[in-house]
């Protein structure tokens, strides 16, 4: 009663609204496209599309259709990724959503070490905010993505990968970073980030994380530092940071990646920061698949 052409086909005039639209995206007539649509309704009975409304709209019927075939497709999608699993990852291919700091200081090493070992697999990664990774995992849009705990949610599963600390980098000009580095203080110096009030400093954008542990930081230390520039990224702030603009906060998992951090001179912090957990998300509707569990497997052992 069903084959793939068909509710493939129904799916596309869905998505599209237009008979023309979807032949294009099909390859097909458009003939032969609403030949197969009206076959699909003959063996029915019923109507799946409300053709007097342009875009077309799904009928009752037709909305159940769709509904079981988006249920028939991820089942097809789910057999064709655990057969590609018993290929031992000849083939196949992996999408990792992070954010650009992330990929810049915890991928490159692993995804070099992978592709030596499966050479097979095609790597890609998807870079966006933490609101559109959240939903990049939620619709399986990426295998899984690098979030912090905090952004966890019931319908997620996930593997912690490691804790982060919150740092504070000064510029090596700085009269604190040359203090401390003619007193050759082993290891990170601790400090108070009250040290930091009148301070020239970089700050991330409002609503990234570490501008809310900046916020935190200030009123647990009642510092208020002299805030000369907004950063996109911390990547950003910490190369300003290098290039002498002033300070700003770091994680310590950028402290050990970063190739500017000879630059720079690191504290940690005496106030209490809770750590963040970088955790690998994913749908809890979607089988992990092989490739995405040996891949974790190398950023846990990287």
């Amino acid at each position: 009663m069903i084959d793939e052409h068909e509710w493939r086909s129904v799916l596309q005039v869905a998505k599209d609204g237009t008979f023309s639209a979807a032949a294009k995206h099909l390859y097909i007539s458009q003939p032969s496209l609403s030949q197969c649509i009206k076959k699909v309704e003959t063996e029915l009975g019923v109507r799946l599309f409300d053709r007097s409304q342009t875009p077309l709209a799904l009928t009752t019927a037709g909305e159940i259709y769709v509904r079981q075939a988006k249920e028939i497709l991820r089942i097809r999608q789910a057999l064709v990724q655990e057969v590609a699993d018993l290929s031992e990852l000849r083939t196949g291919s992996l999408t990792i959503g992070s954010s650009r700091t992330r990929s810049a200081c915890f991928l490159i090493d692993p995804l070099v070490a992978f592709h030596r070992q499966y050479p097979g697999i095609q790597l890609a990664i998807k870079e966006a905010p933490v609101r559109t990774l959240e939903e990049y995992a939620a619709a399986g849009t990426v295998d899984f993505a690098l979030l912090y705990d905090s952004s966890m949610r019931a319908d997620f599963d996930s593997v912690e990968l490691c804790r982060e600390r919150t740092m504070l980098a000064l510029p090596k000009s700085h009269p604190l970073a040359r203090a401390y580095a003619e007193d050759n203080v082993q290891g990170f110096p601790r400090i108070s980030f009250a040290a930091m009030d009148g301070e020239p400093f970089i700050r991330l954008q409002p609503r990234r994380q570490m501008a809310e542990v900046y916020d935190k930081l200030c009123k647990i230390s009642g510092a208020e530092p002299h805030v000369i520039f907004e950063a996109n990224s911390i990547i950003e702030a910490s190369e300003l940071c290098a290039a002498g603009l002033g300070a700003t906060l770091v994680t310590d998992m950028l402290v050990h990646s970063w190739r500017w951090k000879e630059q720079a001179f690191f504290f940690e912090l005496e106030e209490e920061v809770e750590e963040r957990h970088l955790m690998a998300v994913y749908s809890r509707q979607r089988q992990l698949s092989l490739a995405a569990q040996r891949f974790i497997d190398f950023l846990l052992h990287d």
